[in-house]
């Protein structure tokens, strides 16, 4: 390995966000999936959860496929097939569980902290983040929108957190 390519390796890595991660919670389409694999390495994302209670999740080799341009080697990832364990996981690491879910009490990314401890959690492309899921919730997100149609793609919507979480995190020094 190159001494700048070390160094670069190291850069990078200095910048991993250790109190933000993303749980993607029955995503079904591996290209979904390696998109947002794509967009938790661009913005820094310290981890990424694999959670499957209904299918199966994607293979390693398909997390390492063209369509996630190699991200999951520089992400640690996890899967899970116990949304129990899992919230205790997150538990035992302060961190606040977050879920896309249009609701009442829904609020815009912007308006809340998101340089503290968090789990973005991105449901099912068709049903979004189960109900168990909300339940343990603290925080319902949602992007604002003024057309017709009031969902993104799920690789869009994390991305868009993803970047919304990034901003206030490099405004004020990361955490």
């Amino acid at each position: 390995m190159t001494p700048e390519r070390k160094q670069k390796i190291k850069q990078v890595m200095s910048h991993r966000q250790s109190t933000l991660a993303v749980v993607l919670e029955n995503v079904d389409d591996p290209h979904n999936v390696g998109a947002i694999l794509r967009s938790c390495d661009a913005f820094g994302v310290g981890e990424v959860h694999l959670l499957y209670t209904i299918n199966k999740p994607p293979r390693n080799r398909q997390l390492k496929s063209k369509s996630a341009a190699s991200a999951a080697k520089w992400l640690k990832i996890t899967k899970w097939d116990s949304l129990p364990k899992l919230v205790a996981y997150l538990k035992r690491k302060k961190m606040t569980i977050a879920v896309t879910r249009l609701v009442d009490s829904s609020v815009d990314p912007a308006t809340v902290d998101l340089r503290k401890p968090v789990a973005i959690v991105i449901g099912n492309e068709k049903d979004g983040v189960s109900d168990a899921m909300a339940k343990k919730a603290t925080l319902n997100l949602k992007i604002p929108m003024v057309g017709f149609i009031q969902s993104f793609n799920v690789s869009v919507a994390a991305a868009l957190l993803l970047y919304e979480s990034f901003r206030q995190r490099s405004k004020k020094g990361r955490k």
